[in-house]
């Protein structure tokens, strides 16, 4: 089992670096001259507590740039997901540019221009959405609030060109399609690590990044998908759970209508309703 210490994912650990960062953010926007002394990084370290850490976020020049790697099925509620993490930047944000007092002044207070991604590193989809919006999810649709968080596929193909574009994420995504091919064959995770991370040292990809992190990165991918696995156990539990739960109402409505009907005990209708022994203390305990 992985040692807890490590929530960060590999993801963050790799480009929580100017100079990685800088290279990463210049893939994504060609347009622009991406250096590293421009950066200054604003990433949080507690918003989301349910899995690792995967979002970095950094101020660029007059932008504040949120990046979220996203390694699971495909998922419609990452806008949802920015909304708390937005908060939490823009309130560093605001420190930073110690513009507190002068929010209540009459003059427009200037902020730096959200951007907001979504790396995605998962299964691939037949139709792919470019763009994801908050919007997407109110009930009404004249909403006064919008998040818009771009897509961008970062799974390995050798003709992905982002991943051409940006020597780090090239050996990200290329290192985590091992773990994901080695562990279709092996069925263990260590295994599948191990020799992922051993191809990638002898091919030259990531070497100063594996050689400096090695012990701790395989403990961050062992804590990741120790994760996943938790989670499909726990929603495999709750289903049961559920399936157990409603089972035991619908024999408590059962035992009480025919209390009613033949004036029995409770015993007695347990007893017609043949309630396993088991589930019998509940229910008594309900009626």
């Amino acid at each position: 089992m992985a040692n807890r210490q490590y929530k960060d994912s590999v993801f963050r650990k790799l480009f929580h670096n100017k100079r990685e960062l800088a290279s990463l953010y210049q893939a994504i926007r060609p347009e622009d001259d991406i250096f590293a002394k421009d950066i200054k990084l604003t990433t949080l370290r507690n918003v989301f507590t349910d899995s690792q850490r995967n979002d970095l976020s950094f101020l660029w020049k007059q932008r504040v740039v949120v990046l979220m790697e996203h390694q699971s099925t495909w998922n419609e509620n990452i806008p949802l997901r920015m909304l708390p993490y937005a908060d939490h930047v823009y309130s560093k944000i605001i420190k930073i540019i110690e513009a507190q007092k002068a929010m209540y002044q009459e003059a427009l207070v200037k902020i730096p221009t959200p951007k907001f991604y979504m790396l995605y590193n998962g299964r691939p989809q037949q139709k792919f959405r470019e763009e994801l919006k908050l919007s997407d999810a109110f009930a009404e649709k004249d909403g006064d609030l919008e998040i818009r968080v771009h897509v961008i596929d970062i799974s390995y193909n050798e003709k992905n060109e982002i991943l051409q574009s940006c020597e780090p994420l090239y050996g990200y995504s290329y290192l985590v399609h091992l773990i994901q091919e080695y562990k279709k064959e092996s069925g263990d995770d260590d295994v599948a690590i191990a020799k992922a991370i051993d191809d990638c040292k002898k091919a030259g990809i990531l070497t100063n990044f594996l050689a400096k992190n090695g012990k701790e990165v395989i403990d961050m991918f062992r804590l990741k998908w120790n994760i996943k696995d938790a989670k499909k156990y726990w929603m495999e539990e709750a289903h049961e759970n559920g399936k157990v739960e409603g089972e035991i109402n619908g024999k408590v409505e059962s035992a009480r209508s025919l209390m009613e009907t033949l004036h029995c005990t409770k015993e007695k209708a347990m007893e017609l309703l043949k309630i396993p022994a088991e589930l019998q203390p509940k229910i008594l305990a309900m009626l």
